[in-house]
Formats: C-alpha cells, structure tokens, sequence
C-alpha cells in the first residue's frame, strides 16, 4: 500500500493498482483497507469519489484500457481546459472522456451537471431510459408543485427543486432523476418498479409513499419512508451489481417511519427514525392511557402504534410503571416524560430507540 495517498488526486487513485482492484474487483483485504483509509482521511473523499466514479464508468463505456489511454481520458476529464481538441476525438476511446462529466468540487463528493451534454452522459451510465423523449420540470415558484405521471404516480416537487422523467415509461420500469426536494406517493405495480435516482444514491419502491430530499449545493442527501417499503442504494453499488449480474442487490430497506441519510463527506448510508415520526395504527382515545402500566406494556404499545422496535432491558426495568395520558404529544415528546418518569434515557441506533436505565 501507498503511504502518500493523501497527497494523491484522482488521476493518482485510478493508476493505484490497490484502488483500481477495490473498486473494480474488491475483496476482504481491500475493502478492509480502503474503508478504514476513507474514515481516517475525511478530507480526501471527494477524490476517493472522483476517481472511483470514473473508473466505474470507463469500465462500463469500454471493454479495456492501456495505462497510456485511462491517463489521456482522465486528464481529458478532470484538465479539460489543458486538452487539445484536435486529434483526441479522431480515436474511438477518446469519445467516452466526452460522455463522463464527473468532476471534483472543492473536495465534497458531487456529480456537476454543466452542460445538458454532460447531464445525458450522467443519465446513460445510471440508466439509458432516462435519456430517451423525456420532461423535464423545474419548481422556480416558492411554493409546491404537484406533478401527475403516466402511471397515476403522484409527485409534489418543493421550490428550487427539477425532476426528468420519461414522456413513457419503459414496459419494466419507472424511473425519474431528482435535484432538490420532493414527495412521491407511487402507484403500486410490483410488475414495474419505480426509480428515484439523485446525484449520489438510488431509491426503488413499488407503491408507496416517501421523501426524497438531495439539492446539489448540499452535503447529504436524506429519505424518508412514510409508507410501504423503499430499498436504498449508493449508485457505485447499483452499477456494480449490474455489471455481475447480480439480482441481489445489496439496498438497505426503508418501513414506515424510518430514513437514510448519504452522508457526502464519507460516502455512507446511516439508516434513523424520521424527524417526524406518525403514528401507524388506527387512533383510539385508550392508545396512550397507561395507568400504573407495566413499562413493559408502554414500550409493546409504542412499538405497535410507530412501527419502531424499541430495545430495553427488561429485567432491569421490571419494576418501572408509569402513569400518563398521551394526546397529541410527538414519539420524541413521549419517549422525553417516559424516560423522565423512570429516570433514564434514550438514543437513536441504527432505526430503533435504544433505552439505557438503572431501573425503578
């Protein structure tokens, strides 16, 4: 391993033979290294990205690449302004530094769409559907903008915000591009699963409801289920699962009141709870009555009502009760006097409410 890979650009990390093998070809070793490297170095992310980016895509746009031709096409890509146009396009590999417009910013991880040339290349590597006949609408207006698809689909787009979405859908598929902020409540069709794609991660589903939150200028990009099931993916794992075949894919699975957040800087998914999470049952007035109740059965009925499992010790709050009439108080609101009452506390793993105590 390289001990200079901090002061490695991308074009340093696509000849790095170790970096080239856990992008393209990773094992146990490499992704040991290369992830633990990730989380030591945050600053180098954005090159990590870059890089990592451009070999995915030369490896989907050509079959094989001398060192001398990677080094002209990445050159070409991250140094336009020190090409010479001349006779660079006369040679077929130089046509794929012209369809990649993935470009490094200022050290964060972001795709830069500059040119409509470019945004199509970007659409191509993610999914070709996406750069046949296709709408494309932006929100310049400062409120919400309901938009209805061919298949029923339902999608609020907030201001600042532009979704592309094919005038047809394709026979097995839905899908459509986001850069900002929007709300879909999608019709259910297992047959044709729906495809939301952003800058930095995917999102499928096949009839539900759920936010989609990823304006460009920002460093994370956050989903939030309200309904049905969602399956979330960085894009370099969708494509690597595409070029093996694999159906399978590797997604991390969203319910009902839970997000994902794509952290930029590191380049992972955290799975959480939603900021605002809604009670999921049928509300009755006997919900939240609890009188002198077993805590045991507080947490039971909380879990049933929000869908949130929530993780306790049990025998060491046996003797924990509570007393208390909940109305319109929020999950955080209600977690904030139980944990109060019984003097403990509470934090957010991984989607579920871990609750520390000494006991009652």
């Amino acid at each position: 391993m390289n001990s200079d890979y901090k002061n490695f650009n991308p074009e340093d990390f696509c000849h790095d033979e170790s970096f080239r093998n856990w992008v393209l070809n990773p094992d146990p070793p490499t992704e040991l290294y290369w992830n633990e490297w990730i989380s030591q170095n945050p600053a180098s992310a954005g090159k990590i990205e870059t890089a990592r980016a451009l070999l995915l895509a030369l490896q989907e746009k050509a079959p094989a690449l001398t060192d001398q031709e990677l080094d002209d096409i990445t050159q070409q890509i991250l140094n336009p302004a020190n090409n010479s146009t001349i006779s660079f396009w006369q040679k077929p590999f130089f046509r794929i530094a012209a369809t990649l417009a993935i470009i490094a910013g200022a050290g964060m991880l972001a795709f830069k769409l500059y040119t409509e040339k470019e945004k199509l290349a970007f659409f191509e590597t993610i999914s070709p559907n996406l750069t046949a006949d296709y709408i494309e609408t932006e929100n310049t207006e400062n409120r919400t903008q309901t938009i209805t698809l061919q298949d029923s689909s339902v999608i609020t787009l907030y201001p600042k915000s532009k979704i592309r979405y094919p005038i047809h859908f394709s026979p097995e598929t839905r899908e459509v591009y986001l850069e900002g902020q929007a709300f879909f409540n999608i019709a259910k069709n297992p047959k044709r699963p729906f495809w939301v794609y952003t800058n930095h991660i995917s999102t499928q589903v096949l009839g539900t409801s759920f936010m989609v939150k990823a304006f460009e200028n920002e460093k994370n990009v956050k989903v939030e289920v309200r309904t049905g099931r969602v399956s979330v993916y960085r894009h370099e794992d969708l494509q690597k699962a595409k070029r093996q075949q694999n159906n399978e894919m590797a997604g991390i699975i969203l319910t009902p009141n839970q997000s994902i957040e794509y952290t930029v800087n590191e380049a992972r998914l955290l799975k959480s709870i939603s900021r605002q999470p809604e009670i999921l049952v049928a509300k009755t007035p006997e919900n939240f009555i609890f009188d002198e109740a077993p805590i045991s059965k507080v947490f039971s009925q909380m879990e049933r009502a929000y869908g949130i499992q929530i993780i306790y010790d049990e025998k060491n709050m046996k003797n924990c009760y509570l007393t208390a009439t909940f109305t319109e108080e929020s999950l955080y609101e209600k977690l904030n006097i139980i944990c109060k009452v019984t003097h403990s506390s509470y934090e957010i793993v991984d989607a579920q409410i871990v609750i520390h105590s000494n006991g009652c």
